[in-house]
């Protein structure tokens, strides 16, 4: 996207980060420990409703919601995590 015209850009764009088969080995540890919490909720989940049937209804919701969160911030971590902005200055 261009800027309009007669107005420059704020600042140069940093320069493009080398691309990775797998993220750093800290993000990557984070992400299999998320991971492995989110596999936990769900093996949880289902041996809590194979053990108590009914009675395992109000743990559901609170064992989805941890797999849920889990899940996704591993899958955050083992994908590099976020990047808010594409300059160092920032």
């Amino acid at each position: 996207m261009q800027p309009p015209a007669g107005h420059g850009l704020p600042h140069e764009s940093a320069p493009a980060e080398p691309r990775r088969l797998l993220p750093e080995l800290p993000l990557l540890l984070r992400g299999l420990a998320l991971l492995a919490i989110a596999v936990g909720a769900l093996a949880g989940l289902v041996g809590a409703v194979h053990r108590a049937g009914w009675l395992a209804l109000p743990l559901a919701p609170v064992f989805g919601l941890i797999a849920a969160l889990a899940g996704w911030s591993a899958a955050i971590h083992l994908t590099g995590g976020e990047r808010f902005d594409d300059h160092p200055w920032v």
